[in-house]
């Protein structure tokens, strides 16, 4: 087994300070793995019983930790547009081509932007990925009541009194 390599001096009080003001548990959890090894010299297996972390995470976090320094023990949020085809900026500018003929009046095919979607991209995509990006902006379906073009409104206002004539 080769001998572990030492943390910059200064790291077990800068570990005693963070692990006072920090709120998060796995925050903390990642300080503890760096203090018990700085201040008291423990293994990686000793560190991943007393804390609670697999024995891998402890030596990702030893490894990250000399490689990037305190960066390395800030926990990242699993949020974010990790698949996105397009940013933000060139969605609103996609959905901006079709905004002027929405304020007209005008109905709005889903195939054109897909369409559009794809020329961007340069690849297919399924049509789901279009409606999701329409209900991310707040696009929604709207379309003019139904009715039969040869209708009686006559008839139809008749039947509606008395249930009967139709």
């Amino acid at each position: 087994m080769r001998p572990q390599k030492p943390f910059p001096p200064g790291t077990t009080e800068r570990m005693e300070r963070l692990l006072k003001s920090t709120g998060s548990l796995e925050e903390y959890r990642r300080l503890q793995s760096i203090y018990f090894r700085s201040k008291y010299g423990f293994g990686a297996g000793q560190i991943a019983e007393m804390v609670g972390l697999h024995l891998q995470t402890i030596r990702n976090l030893h490894s990250a930790y000399l490689r990037s320094g305190e960066a390395a023990l800030q926990c990242q949020g699993a949020g974010g547009r990790r698949q996105a085809l397009l940013s933000l900026e060139e969605e609103e500018a996609l959905l901006a081509e079709f905004e002027v003929d929405g304020q007209l009046g005008a109905v709005l095919e889903v195939h054109r932007v897909q369409q559009a979607y794809e020329e961007r991209v340069g690849e297919a995509v399924a049509k789901s990925t279009v409606y999701r990006l329409l209900h991310r902006y707040g696009w929604r379906k709207l379309a003019p009541r139904a009715h039969h073009p040869q209708g009686n409104e006559e008839r139809l206002k008749r039947f509606k009194k008395t249930s009967v004539g139709w």
